[in-house]
């Protein structure tokens, strides 16, 4: 996902450049178990100050249900807009003064080379839930006999319920 943008940085603000992206994400990340290559399209846009990035990208990957524990595939669509900013002047060569903080992620190198992956690695994985569900009404697993409850009830006995959370019982079975 590296894109030399040396002949955008010498247009005139506001030139694009429209791509297409299908890559391979695989060793993006350990912790990500993408199952489909990331496909969407990218925009370069010229600013004052650097490269607008503008994408639109999916992809689809493995995650275990917060529930049941039981892997499954989640199709993921996220939308990036990121400025880049150039290390050295086009013209000259010379080192441009940075912001006070800069972000390694949003900078372009000293060959004019944008590289994508580190922004498409943090906005995949914002774009996760915090709690994956397999499905929303996922019953999840038995705490005595650990069997999913998605595959059938179980034969543990229901075990008595503490006085103390009666009350709550009573609400819970109103409510349905």
């Amino acid at each position: 996902m590296r894109y030399n943008v040396s002949q955008l940085l010498k247009d005139h603000i506001g030139a694009t450049r429209h791509y297409s992206l299908h890559e391979d994400i695989a060793d993006l990340d350990p912790s990500l178990k993408p199952l489909t290559d990331l496909n969407g399209s990218v925009d370069l846009i010229r600013t004052n100050e650097g490269i607008l990035v503008r994408a639109d990208s999916r992809t689809s990957v493995e995650l275990t249900c917060s529930r049941c524990l039981t892997f499954f595939a989640l199709p993921v669509r996220f939308k990036i807009e990121e400025e880049f900013h150039p290390t050295v002047d086009i013209s000259t060569g010379a080192r441009l003064p940075q912001p006070d903080d800069p972000d390694e992620a949003t900078l372009i190198d000293a060959h004019h080379l944008l590289d994508l992956s580190e922004i498409v690695r943090q906005d995949l994985t914002l774009a996760l839930p915090l709690v994956p569900l397999c499905r929303n009404d996922c019953k999840g697993l038995c705490p005595n006999c650990g069997k999913n409850w998605n595959e059938g009830a179980c034969d543990c006995e229901e075990q008595e319920l503490d006085p103390r959370f009666a009350v709550l019982k009573q609400l819970l079975d109103e409510s349905d």
